[in-house]
């Protein structure tokens, strides 16, 4: 879709904090080059808020594991309201992506996420954190199980959501995709 004026203006300051027109981009080569950097520091730098929480929690900090998630999840809102801005439906060029990109993707949170929740659960369950890191935090708690089973819980729902949101764009692109196919053979 092509870019409008009103649009345009809001990403104006978003283009000047990512330096899309800054001189140091280079050429277009160079520019493409650059943003799959990014792109790919922007993924790593969320796995590492995610290995953060992890290690927080299994230290005891449990508490600052929130600020950590929440942190990890900046990058989804600001790429989205971004591209809204732009006219391109984000949630469609992400349910566009591969199998494979998006097994490793959820393998890889998962993982983080059953870590976390385990720590979680086991500091609740015990009182104490799995490595005691000296921070005097001790958790008692009526039903230590609760954050275990709410945790897998949240997780398989968050799973089952993303998987039926990424089918309904599947199915929007293949209705878009066959009107544009009988467009084109009424020409």
């Amino acid at each position: 879709m092509s870019n409008t004026h009103k649009s345009a203006k809001p990403n104006a300051l978003a283009n000047r904090i990512a330096g899309i027109n800054d001189p140091s981009m280079g050429d277009e080569r160079e520019r493409d080059v650059i943003l799959r950097a990014y792109m790919f520091g922007s993924v790593l730098s969320i796995y590492v808020f995610l290995a953060l929480a992890v290690l927080f929690a299994v230290i005891g900090a449990g508490f600052w594991t929130l600020p950590l998630l929440l942190g990890s999840g900046i990058l989804s809102f600001a790429v989205s309201s971004y591209c809204k801005r732009e006219g391109v439906d984000f949630d469609l060029a992400t349910a566009l992506s591969s199998p494979r990109r998006l097994i490793i993707s959820y393998v890889t949170c998962g993982a983080f996420a059953i870590a976390w929740v385990f720590a979680m659960g086991f500091h609740q369950i015990t009182g104490h954190p799995l490595l005691a890191a000296g921070l005097g935090s001790t958790i008692e708690s009526a039903n230590g199980s609760s954050i275990v089973i709410g945790g897998l819980v949240g997780v398989a729902i968050a799973i089952v959501a993303m998987t039926i949101s990424r089918q309904r764009k599947l199915k929007q692109a293949r209705i878009e995709a066959a009107r544009e196919a009988d467009i084109e053979d009424e020409d």
